[in-house]
């Protein structure tokens, strides 16, 4: 019973931010009616937001350039749509495009050549491609609209793309700066086989993936946590999974490192 209570507030949930997401998405889009910081701040209040948007908010849109479309026009066929838009893609998108390429490649080569310089490119990039796909989505949006094909399932991408990088994002900001990441990083300061594998350990980078999770409650604070790093020695770096436990009155240590 609390599975199937968790997963309707699950899908109740990411149906309410996606719905805030096609919602701002919308407003930004296109002519309408009302205020459209107004409506942009009501979309996003959770759960009452997209419902209001849904009832009413939607109604209030007047597409770009509706009084002059043809409604009898030929639809756009799906290759001459994106053939177009491919050819439409614009300067700084193709440069942001390429610079994640590059820095990908960069990332796998260096790990593979033994290059001991800026590893963390390879996080970078796929940062960086996301954006970009994210932004090549938002005008494919924009180019069926105007040849009035289907959206919905853009939308929905679209949005848990945006959530993906919010996520990504607030992993990259939180556990770098957590107890659990300073008691690892302390604790690999002083393994002795980590040290001979890798020299004499000059920093670590995070990468953001994996996981942390705390619990607390009046006997104290338990916790777990998953943590990908860049171990930089003086001889060489290395990309080591650290995993680590918060027993009641203990520090975090590690308890599996591969």
């Amino acid at each position: 019973m609390q599975i199937l209570l968790f997963l309707l507030i699950f899908i109740i949930g990411l149906g309410s931010l996606i719905t805030s997401f096609v919602a701002i998405i919308q407003i930004l889009s296109n002519d309408f009616k009302e205020s459209k910081i107004q409506w942009i701040l009501i979309s996003m209040i959770a759960f009452i937001g997209p419902i209001l948007w849904l009832t009413k908010g939607r109604k209030l849109i007047i597409k770009n350039g509706q009084s002059l479309r043809n409604e009898n026009a030929e639809k756009i066929s799906l290759s001459e749509h994106y053939t177009q838009l491919i050819k439409n893609i614009g300067t700084p998108l193709k440069i942001l495009t390429l610079i994640a390429l590059a820095l990908i490649l960069y990332g796998y080569l260096a790990r593979a050549l033994n290059i001991y310089f800026f590893w963390e490119s390879k996080s970078i990039g796929f940062g960086l491609l996301l954006f970009a796909i994210a932004k090549f989505i938002l005008d494919d949006i924009n180019a069926r609209r105007e040849n009035k094909m289907h959206r919905i399932v853009f939308y929905i991408v679209f949005g848990i793309l945006c959530l993906t990088i919010f996520i990504k994002g607030l992993i990259a900001i939180i556990i770098p700066n957590s107890r659990a990441y300073s008691s690892a990083t302390e604790l690999l300061k002083t393994d002795s086989e980590l040290i001979a594998e890798v020299g004499e350990i000059t920093s670590f980078s995070y990468l953001p993936s994996g996981s942390m999770g705390t619990h607390k409650d009046k006997y104290g604070t338990t916790g777990n946590a998953n943590l990908t790093l860049i171990v930089k020695g003086n001889k060489k770096y290395i990309e080591k999974n650290v995993v680590l436990v918060k027993e009641l009155e203990e520090d975090w240590k590690i308890i599996s490192l591969k």
